[in-house]
């Protein structure tokens, strides 16, 4: 299994900015993929059209139009400096609302406070 640092390092441009936002796990809060909410969570942020998400993929996908959105938001967890929990996740785009957001992290900060629970034992 390559090391979170060959991970990082393949992942550089010339530039040597990181360019894969997966890669940088926790340290995408503060970027236009990343914001934080509290309690150790984050929530990582994938902002695309359709039609780019389908030309990465390889696939083209008559179903999605030009104008079609993904915003899809992943609630994590960093649990030291190698291990990201996924809390849970959902598509903003179909599901837009501040109320439902809102119950999505309260969902997140659940699991993650059950999770810690499980870990003491």
């Amino acid at each position: 299994m390559a090391s979170r640092a060959g991970a990082v390092q393949a992942a550089r441009d010339r530039r040597g900015a990181v360019r894969d936002p997966a890669v940088r796990g926790p340290h995408v809060v503060g970027t236009n993929f990343g914001k934080g909410l509290g309690g150790g969570i984050f929530e990582f942020r994938l902002d695309h059209a359709a039609q780019v998400l389908a030309r990465k993929g390889k696939k083209a996908r008559p179903e999605a139009s030009e104008t079609a959105k993904i915003l899809l938001r992943v609630f994590c967890h960093a649990h030291g400096d190698r291990i990201v929990l996924l809390l849970g996740g959902y598509n903003k785009g179909e599901r837009p609302s501040a109320r439902h957001q809102q119950a999505q992290i309260e969902l997140a900060k659940t699991r993650l406070k059950a999770w810690k629970s499980r870990q003491r034992r």
